[in-house]
């Protein structure tokens, strides 16, 4: 599920709160650059990986839509969920 903050798209690797990431987030890591269809608008964003209080933002923003987030993080662990920002390209 992507999130909308503002012109940004925010992803949330949890796969199901699995030992290991989803592999969507590993070829996002390879290959940043991506396309996005939103609203039935595809445009083109630059991934990266969101870190300390920002992922923390990010993931509450998540969890503000599916409260499952939170099992999925308590699940996966000790595995850190990564939270995976997408900003527009200029």
């Amino acid at each position: 599920m992507g999130l909308p903050d503002g012109g940004k798209m925010v992803l949330i690797a949890s796969n199901f709160g699995q030992k290991h990431h989803p592999g969507w987030y590993y070829n996002l890591k390879a290959n940043p650059e991506c396309m996005v269809r939103f609203n039935g608008i595809t445009q083109s964003y630059m991934a990266r990986e969101s870190t300390g209080d920002e992922r923390e933002k990010y993931f509450r923003l998540g969890v503000s839509y599916y409260v499952g987030y939170e099992k999925y993080e308590l699940r996966a662990a000790p595995r850190h969920i990564p939270v995976m920002v997408l900003e527009p390209k200029a």
